[in-house]
């Protein structure tokens, strides 16, 4: 039994797609309204924000949750009973919250921060450069283009997450405001690099786990497509309107879903792995498709690996913990097989594609 909270949104829509077209399992799309959609996919009503919500979701249930009006209590209580709960967040705070909710309480099911494109398939990617040899900081470049609209809940969590300001760890750690800090990433071979601007996002599993004893620096960078949209937005930001912006991310999200989209559909992600003088040591790259369908696909990766093991990893645990990033790009061209999907590396493990 599948269980998706929120499944009712762009990412939702394309994950109930792909678990009809690759399982046998039955879904429920939890929403305030009952009704059955089909033999396969029905709904389960439920207040999500209510005190006793996780009373309503099936023991034993495989949950993924698609939005944060979720209280994390709800993961925990999941997990308590027996379930899995796939957290999709990328906002740093609430996945803590998740993270800590699911370690405090304990139980005999499987907690899962970091799923789904970034963070999910950006972690893996971070992950696996980060472990190569030298590294003292990891820098991830996220490119989203923007030829069509990603739904108003991913519209609102942008605008909103502009005005957030999230922490950078390190030797020391400091607390920096979005856009900040920017830099300029290659997102294709042979083209020119492109400007991206500093941003909060979830970065558990990224380090940490490999017994090292100095700490690595991890920051991430969002740039949109067309570049004049990263512009743009860099400007606002740095003449200070970031906290306006997200207090009225509803009524721009409104305004901008009745815009014509601009730009290109596409996803791109690059990351490096620097050494202490800031030189790149290595570097993994991904250039793909719709963000939507990618992260629908990751998602899909992760309930397949979580459920495979005979003896399944119980507590709160990250993307890291159960799929290698080959794992992840081999899911994603076995899910979206019309998806044009370009992976390359350099570095510490050499040039692959």
């Amino acid at each position: 039994m599948i269980v998706l909270i929120g499944g009712t949104g762009d990412v939702g829509e394309r994950l109930v797609s792909l678990l009809l077209d690759h399982t046998a399992a039955s879904v429920l799309v939890a929403s305030r309204r009952s009704g059955a959609r089909d033999d396969q996919v029905k709904t389960l009503r439920l207040d999500i924000a209510a005190v006793d919500a996780a009373v309503g979701i099936p023991l034993g249930a495989t949950v993924v949750n698609l939005t944060e009006a979720t209280p994390p209590s709800v993961a925990a209580d999941v997990v308590r009973a027996g379930g899995s709960f796939l957290e999709t967040s990328a906002s740093p705070d609430y996945v803590q919250a998740v993270s800590r909710e699911v370690a405090t309480t304990g139980g005999p099911g499987t907690g899962v921060v970091c799923v789904g494109a970034a963070p999910g398939l950006s972690t893996l990617m971070a992950a696996d450069a980060a472990r190569t040899e030298g590294c003292a900081s990891i820098d991830i470049g996220l490119e989203l283009g923007m030829g069509r609209h990603y739904g108003s809940a991913a519209m609102e969590w942008s605008i909103g997450a502009l005005g957030d300001q999230y922490q950078v760890s390190g030797v020391t750690s400091s607390t920096v405001r979005p856009g900040d800090l920017r830099r300029r990433f290659t997102f294709e071979r042979g083209r020119r690099s492109r400007k991206a601007l500093g941003l909060g996002f979830a970065q558990q599993g990224i380090v940490g786990q490999s017994g090292r004893r100095s700490p690595v620096r991890v920051r991430t960078f969002l740039a949109l497509h067309p570049p004049f949209a990263t512009h743009l937005t860099g400007l606002l930001l740095r003449l200070g309107l970031g906290p306006t912006l997200a207090r009225h991310k509803r009524g721009l999200t409104r305004i901008l879903m009745r815009l014509p989209p601009p730009g290109r559909v596409g996803t791109q992600i690059a990351v490096e792995a620097q050494g202490p003088d800031g030189g790149v040591l290595a570097a993994r790259h991904l250039a793909a498709g719709d963000q939507a369908e990618v992260t629908a696909a990751m998602i899909l990766a992760a309930i397949r690996a979580v459920n495979a093991g005979e003896k399944p990893l119980r507590g709160s645990t990250t993307i890291v913990d159960h799929l290698t990033l080959t794992e992840a790009f081999d899911a994603l061209r076995r899910f979206l097989p019309d998806m044009p999907i370009e992976t390359w590396s350099s570095g510490a493990a050499g040039d692959r594609a």
